[in-house]
């Protein structure tokens, strides 16, 4: 019951795990399985957001148990269409979920802490899928981001490597810009725009709308 209470947090929680794993262990042997494992962790803590609604679990289900049987499967079976697949499942079951959550974010009647924590787990959500999306145009296309070897020898000299794919995507989603990847190809440059410009739209979207319930939800209280 207080993990249902405070889902958005916990769920919050875990991917900042995620995005505190990601680079930490980029460089280490066990780096994948450890990242795996925090992906494993949200994929989960995920779960239990939608519970509440059988449908939307169901569903969750149903997009969440294919794809982590492919990411774990790829540990016994070093297939390189099984870890692409499961790339594309996790891009879908976070794209699903965060739409959930953003829709019961703005549906919200009174700003609360755990109210604030889904709008941060969407904004985190948009770059986790982004950082999917990027590992997978890196296996697609190895050319498609330049990395220098100064940087590749910490990163990898590939962004098809998803702790690499996750460092970009967070870098571009909060306008950073370090210049230590840099999207070379079409899709990788629009999709390294697209990501840059939603993520500052986004967060002043979500601020104005939580801005606009606490007026109203204050306005109410004085009126009554």
């Amino acid at each position: 019951m207080m993990m249902l209470r405070y889902k958005y947090i916990n769920l919050l929680a875990a991917q900042l795990l995620l995005s505190f794993i990601s680079p930490l262990f980029s460089s280490t042997a066990y780096a994948r399985s450890v990242i795996d494992l925090a992906i494993t962790v949200v994929f989960f803590t995920a779960i239990v957001v939608v519970s509440s609604t059988r449908k939307h679990f169901i569903i969750g289900m149903i997009l969440m148990v294919p794809t982590l049987i492919l990411t774990w499967g790829i540990k016994l079976y070093d297939v390189e269409n099984l870890e692409f697949i499961s790339l594309i499942g996790s891009v879908i079951f976070f794209c699903y979920i965060a739409t959930l959550i953003l829709i019961d974010t703005l549906k919200a009647k009174m700003v609360t802490m755990d109210t604030i924590a889904a709008g941060i787990c969407v904004y985190l959500f948009f770059g986790n899928i982004c950082g999917f999306i990027y590992a997978i145009v890196g296996r697609i296309d190895p050319d498609a981001f330049s990395i220098p070897a100064a940087t590749a020898s910490y990163l990898g000299d590939n962004i098809g490597d998803i702790s690499s794919a996750m460092y970009f995507s967070f870098v571009t989603l909060t306008t950073l810009g370090y210049g230590d990847i840099t999207p070379i190809n079409e899709v990788a440059r629009s999709l390294a725009f697209l990501e840059a410009a939603m993520g500052q739209i986004y967060l002043t979207v979500l601020i104005a709308s939580l801005v606009g319930i606490h007026i109203s939800t204050s306005d109410r209280g004085e009126k009554s």
